[in-house]
């Protein structure tokens, strides 16, 4: 609570009052002691992040001479073409659908300011969580990637710019599929020793989104549910993830994304513990399901779906997250979209679930059509996604 108290302060207040002549080093900023701590200045990590999705750097940072070697030049460009493709296909066109549609639900709103939006199975996309629910408290997700750390594009190696591209062909899921193959996450991002992990992905999506990032930490969900900081990088407690903690310039909060990297599965779930006692302190906000592998279709991982159904007043998801007959007793629902049956044959059981009862209500009701894509009916030919925003009958 101190930390955040200071952050906020510092924010408010804008400038630093150490004398900017000195031109000692923050090793916090990596700036001349005195620069301005806001939107236009930032800090480390917001260098850092705009570093990793390919934007311009303040004069004053330290990681400008990094940012102008020939080598980072490729990434730039490429990075120029990945945002100008994804706000095409999918900011821009789920904002407005967010606006005009998803905002006027007859049921009420998905997003509120005081309730967290929270995203299982969810790799790297904060893309889509973020553009969907822009206004939550923070923001939770959970995936079985590695969380990682940030790189060190000191180094400026040649094997470092090769981790910057696998990094990048990643990314281009995004683009390309508007979801994350899990199996390319692995060969380039899991397996990817100068970029590791997930973390540098949200650092350079954050960036995209407008975010100016206040902080970055490692952290483990400790026995009683709390976050807790890692501040020994040798340290490696579980469950365990990281926190980046950002501003934006529409909105005065601090406020935070939390990835934990876990595998779900019952023992995950267990009452006792700590991802379970994290995630029981945030109930009532909304939930994000897409391209989900079909897992909570899946009786083996029924105390997985039922624990997560649990959490949410509100759920935006396409039919490979809970299934329609798990959700209608309890959620009013309204879809979007086209459904006749799954877009691929999954590995899981039942294997390739068709949810006729789905079928058959979109059939019925012919709901409008969805303007961008969504989970996996981007592999329809053509792309034809489905929708279902669900929100609960009696909120927690």
């Amino acid at each position: 609570m101190k930390k955040i108290l200071w952050l906020n302060s510092l924010l408010l207040m804008g400038v630093l009052t150490t004398c900017q002549s000195s031109k000692v080093i923050d090793d916090k900023t990596g700036r001349v002691v005195g620069a301005k701590a806001d939107a236009t200045t930032g800090y480390y990590y917001d260098d850092m992040a705009r570093y990793l999705g390919g934007f311009d750097l303040p004069a004053d940072s330290a990681m400008a001479p990094i940012a102008a070697q020939p080598e980072y030049a490729e990434h730039r460009e490429k990075m120029a073409r990945f945002w100008q493709k994804v706000r095409k296909h999918s900011i821009e066109p789920i904002s407005r659908w967010r606006e005009t549609t998803l905002e006027k639900n007859p049921n009420g709103p998905v997003c509120h300011r005081d309730k967290p939006a929270v995203y299982p199975l969810c790799g790297a996309d904060i893309i889509n969580l973020y553009t969907i629910c822009p206004e939550a408290s923070e923001y939770i997700m959970v995936a079985l990637e590695k969380a990682g750390d940030i790189p060190h594009p000191e180094k400026n190696s040649g094997k470092y710019y090769q981790g910057l591209r696998a990094m990048r062909s990643v990314i281009n899921n995004i683009a390309d599929r508007n979801y994350f193959y899990s199996a390319h996450m692995k060969r380039n991002i899991i397996k990817n020793e100068e970029i590791p992990g997930i973390a540098p992905v949200l650092l350079a999506f954050a960036s995209g989104l407008g975010w100016h990032i206040v902080d970055f930490e490692r952290i483990y969900i400790s026995p009683k549910g709390v976050p807790v900081v890692l501040d020994n990088p040798v340290l490696d407690f579980k469950p365990g993830g990281v926190r980046i903690w950002f501003r934006t310039d529409d909105d005065a909060r601090v406020r935070s994304l939390t990835y934990i990297e876990q595998y779900l599965d019952s023992k995950s779930v267990d009452p006792q513990y700590p991802l379970t006692k994290f995630l029981e302190q945030k109930k009532g906000g909304m939930m994000m399901l897409k391209a989900a592998v079909y897992l909570m279709h899946n009786n083996y991982y029924r105390s997985v779906r039922e624990f997560f159904m649990g959490l949410p007043n509100a759920i935006v998801q396409d039919d490979s997250g809970f299934r329609y007959v798990d959700l209608k007793d309890n959620f009013n629902i309204t879809i979007f979209g086209e459904f006749k049956g799954p877009a691929i044959t999954m590995s899981v059981r039942p294997q390739n679930p068709v949810q006729p009862e789905l079928t058959k209500l979109y059939k019925e009701t012919h709901p409008p059509d969805l303007p961008f894509p969504f989970g996996y009916g981007v592999l329809r030919k053509p792309p034809r996604s489905n929708l279902m925003v669900a929100h609960r009958k009696n909120p927690i």
